[in-house]
C-alpha cells in the first residue's frame, strides 16, 4: 500500500469520528463518610436530656413567646442538616398534640414517594412515639415525636440548608434514621 492509500483511510476514519455525537456523563455525587456511630449525653436549658450523635450540636432557642414551650436544635454542620425541635407540656392535650405532628408529616405527602413509621414503645421506660421517614424530594425527609404521655412532649423536624436531593442525601438520612430513634429510646425528662 502507498502512501496516499494510508491517507485516505486516515481521512474517512476521522470524518466518521466527526459525526458520533458526544454523550454526556451522569452527575455524579461526593461520597459522605459518615462517622463512627458514637453518643453523648447533653442536656437543652428546659432540662431534658438527650443521647445525642457525637458529631451534631445542640443549640438552644430562646424562647420569646414565653409559656412551658422548650426549642432547641441540634445541628450537623457537616451534613448542612438541623433537626428543629419543640418541648411542651402536657395538659390534657395529647391527642391534639399527636394528631398536629401527624399532620405535619403527611402535609408532604404530595411530594413524598412514600411515608414509612417506626414505632417506639417502651413501657418500662415510659417512652412513646413515632418515627416517620418521608422518602423523596421533601422539605423534612425525618420527623419524629416521642412523649411520656403524661406530662412531656418531644417532636422534631430535620432540614437541609440546600436544597434536596433525595439520592445526594441519603446516606445521611439513613445514618439519621439511627440516630434519631436512638435519641428517641433514651431521652429523659426532669
Amino acid at each position: 500500500m502507498n502512501k496516499l492509500t494510508y491517507i485516505l483511510i486516515g481521512a474517512v476514519l476521522g470524518m466518521t469520528q466527526c459525526n458520533t455525537p458526544s454523550i454526556p456523563k451522569p452527575e455524579g455525587y461526593f461520597r459522605i463518610t459518615m462517622p463512627e456511630v458514637e453518643f453523648e449525653m447533653d442536656s437543652t436549658h428546659c432540662g431534658l436530656i438527650i443521647e445525642k450523635p457525637v458529631y451534631s450540636l445542640l443549640e438552644n432557642v430562646k424562647n420569646e413567646k414565653g409559656g412551658n414551650t422548650c426549642w432547641f436544635n441540634l445541628s450537623f454542620p457537616e451534613y448542612n442538616a438541623r433537626f428543629h425541635l419543640t418541648g411542651v407540656e402536657i395538659n390534657g392535650n395529647l391527642t391534639s398534640l399527636m394528631n398536629d405532628s401527624e399532620e405535619s408529616v403527611f402535609d408532604h405527602e404530595a411530594k413524598a414517594n412514600g411515608i414509612s413509621r417506626i414505632r417506639v414503645n417502651d413501657k418500662e421506660a415510659g417512652i412513646y412515639g413515632v418515627l416517620y421517614h418521608l422518602g423523596g424530594p421533601v422539605a423534612t425527609p425525618i420527623q419524629f415525636f416521642v412523649t411520656d404521655s403524661s406530662k412531656h412532649f418531644l417532636r422534631g423536624s430535620l432540614y437541609f440548608s440546600t436544597s434536596v436531593n433525595a439520592d445526594s442525601t441519603s446516606p445521611v438520612v439513613r445514618r439519621l434514621l439511627f440516630d434519631t430513634e436512638h435519641l428517641m429510646r433514651t431521652v429523659k425528662w426532669d
